[in-house]
């Protein structure tokens, strides 16, 4: 039975009752409902490609440039900690993220693994720890709130 690391404080647009500990390498790529199931933990990340894989993406807006380079520096200790390295893209206050995994596997109908690249648990457990992340900034004061539009 696999072991749960709890998260503390979990926010609802998150709604992480655990965090997934490390999966195995190679990882198995996780099935359409398995998916389905744990992107509602992190529903701001959505299902995207990278290439012709699929990929989980989300994109983040902060007020001020150095709060997204921060935000980048910060998610290098999460991404280092895991060994697990998205595409990132920062452009101003912008902060693009897309994960997959290069060393996964599907099994054949003869049950042999066939290595393949795709969503993996580490790639959720990673939307999940990035996520984390934002919510601390949010609690800051970091993230980018647009301007109310004034009625005249």
């Amino acid at each position: 039975m696999a072991t749960t690391t709890p998260v503390s404080d979990p926010t609802p647009s998150t709604n992480l009752p655990y965090l997934p500990p490390k999966p195995a390498r190679p990882s198995p790529l996780l099935k359409e409902s398995e998916l389905t199931s744990l992107l509602q933990h992190v529903s701001t990340w959505s299902l995207a490609k990278e290439g012709e894989k699929p990929a989980l993406a989300r994109d983040y807006k902060f007020a001020k440039f150095k709060y997204a380079v921060e935000f980048v520096n910060d998610m290098v200790k999460i991404i280092n900690d895991d060994n697990h390295h998205p595409v990132i893209v920062l452009n101003f206050r912008d902060v693009g993220v897309r994960t997959l995994t290069h060393v996964a596997f599907h099994e054949s109908a003869d049950g042999s693994q066939i290595r393949d690249q795709g969503v993996t648990g580490f790639d959720v457990r990673l939307a999940m720890r990035v996520e984390k992340l934002y919510e601390d900034y949010v609690a800051r004061g970091y993230h980018f709130v647009p301007k109310p539009k004034s009625s005249s």
